[in-house]
């Protein structure tokens, strides 16, 4: 008797003998599955030997209850290699080593030294203090016809050395005012450089500031004043305003130097 398994399709010979009903079951020596085989199924072939029912199955009712073979173990199958990641994880390797001998390049060379400490700048020196020189309170302010730009506002007067030793090159500064208090004009004169009236109007404005600036004053007038000693100055202002907005005007003292 040739058998064939349900399952699998291993085929069996049986002897028919064994079998006293019109069925019994038999399990597959292969796959471990159980099943049922008739009588009517009978063939002649050649099969495999090592499938026999027992006596006891043998005399099972025809009912078969079919039970679920065990899973076959699975090899699990080698995961396939994956060349892009290799090569990117390849590509990155070398990029890390590249920027790493370049941080070392780069330190090595001195690109990353860190700046020095800026050093604080030394502090500024006070503004020498100017002098005490002084400027006597009877000044004369007067205005005159220059040949050559019209009408000129000439300041005179004169100034005091109170330091105990000389001083020389003192320099003067005089403002023009308008009503609001505003400087209209700025003028320089250093002291010693007196001209006479006759002068101031027919002279060149040009040679007027010229002498005004003599820096020692004419004759040497503002080099090695005394203690207590007296100079007299003179500024003239040119290019005027309209007389009606001047209002006031102020002289001081801008610079002198003691004598060592």
């Amino acid at each position: 008797m040739i058998v064939s398994c349900e399952l699998c399709g291993t085929k069996y010979r049986l002897d028919p003998s064994r079998i006293h009903k019109d069925s019994a079951k038999v399990r597959c020596s292969r796959c471990g599955h159980t099943f049922v085989v008739k009588k009517d199924d009978l063939s002649e072939a050649p099969v495999p030997a090592d499938a026999a029912p027992s006596g006891r199955e043998a005399d099972q009712e025809e009912t078969l209850a079919y039970e679920q073979p065990a899973p076959k173990p699975l090899r699990p199958q080698a995961t396939p290699k994956k060349r892009g990641a290799r090569r990117l994880l390849l590509g990155l390797l070398l990029l890390a080593i590249a920027l790493a001998a370049a941080a070392y390049y780069l330190h090595s060379t001195g690109f990353w030294k860190a700046a020095p400490p800026e050093e604080a700048a030394p502090p500024a020196p006070a503004p020498a203090a100017v002098p005490q020189v002084s400027i006597e309170e009877n000044l004369q302010a007067y205005f005159l016809e220059n040949a050559s730009v019209g009408q000129i506002f000439v300041v005179e007067g004169k100034v005091v050395n109170e330091e105990s030793r000389p001083v020389s090159f003192v320099l003067l500064e005089g403002k023009l005012y308008t009503g609001d208090s505003q400087p209209a004009l700025v003028q320089r004169a250093y002291c010693g450089n007196v001209l006479s009236k006759e002068e101031l109007m027919q002279m060149d404005m040009a040679d007027v500031q010229n002498a005004m600036m003599n820096r020692e004053g004419k004759d040497l007038t503002n080099v090695h004043i005394p203690s207590m000693g007296k100079v007299p100055f003179m500024i003239v202002f040119h290019n005027l305003p309209d007389l009606d907005l001047l209002k006031d005007y102020s002289v001081e003292v801008v610079s002198a130097q003691v004598d060592q």
